[in-house]
């Protein structure tokens, strides 16, 4: 049983390295907006997501896919929306500096508002499915580990735990080095950020409505 947490914590937490995502992106500006708290439990909310795609993928689920086609130009939709909505605000977005003190009740509001946001964001992007289903595909290539269904939840568990490993690290690094970093640069790299993930979004947008209208 140890076999498949190792495994499935070492995809979650390498998988989530690259920082492309809606969540990724979402908590490195919360964490450079010194709000770390709410950039981690932006991170669970998206990790407990994730983690029930790869348990659906474990289970070889994923036929659903094919019996429904239309879900993956619906998620990509969906996934460009995302990323239109969060380069928006991070284009508009104000860096100050010190935060003022919040009140306990008003911060625990707003953890679970976070909380929620990660899953919301990461569970309607099916396109996850596909990844997780893949990466399965890839690990029982291997031999590594016998896809068995009493594996599937472990595996799933430590894929949600490497996930938000990475970005306990990640927020580490943010808040060692973003000290050093004065408030005109850190508003500077926040715009171009978001920039990026309007003109990605705006991409992705143009792309499915030319194959819409592609005879």
């Amino acid at each position: 049983m140890l076999l498949p947490l190792v495994i499935g914590f070492a995809f979650g937490y390498i998988g989530s390295m690259p920082v492309a995502g809606p969540i990724s992106v979402l908590v490195l500006h919360l964490g450079l907006a010194h709000n770390s708290r709410l950039a981690f439990y932006v991170a669970v909310g998206g990790a407990l997501a994730e983690a029930l795609y790869a348990l659906v993928a474990f289970w070889g689920l994923s036929t659903v896919l094919a019996s429904y086609p239309v879900v993956l130009p619906a998620a990509k939709v969906v996934g460009a929306c995302i990323l239109l909505v969060l380069g928006l605000v991070m284009l508009f977005y104000r860096v100050r500096g010190a935060t003022p003190a919040v009140p306990a009740a008003r911060r625990a509001r707003g953890g679970k508002r976070s909380l929620v946001l990660g899953f919301l964001i990461t569970a309607i992007n099916p396109s996850l499915m596909v990844t997780w289903t893949a990466a399965v595909a890839a690990l029982n290539a291997t031999g590594l580990l016998a896809m068995e269904r009493r594996q599937a939840l472990p595996f799933a568990a430590a894929a949600g735990a490497g996930i938000v490993a990475w970005f306990a690290t990640l927020l580490w690094l943010v808040g060692k080095w973003r000290n050093r970093l004065s408030i005109g640069t850190l508003a500077r790299f926040m715009k171009a950020m978001g920039a990026v993930l309007v003109a990605a979004g705006s991409w992705m947008v143009a792309r499915f409505v030319t194959g819409l209208l592609r005879p």
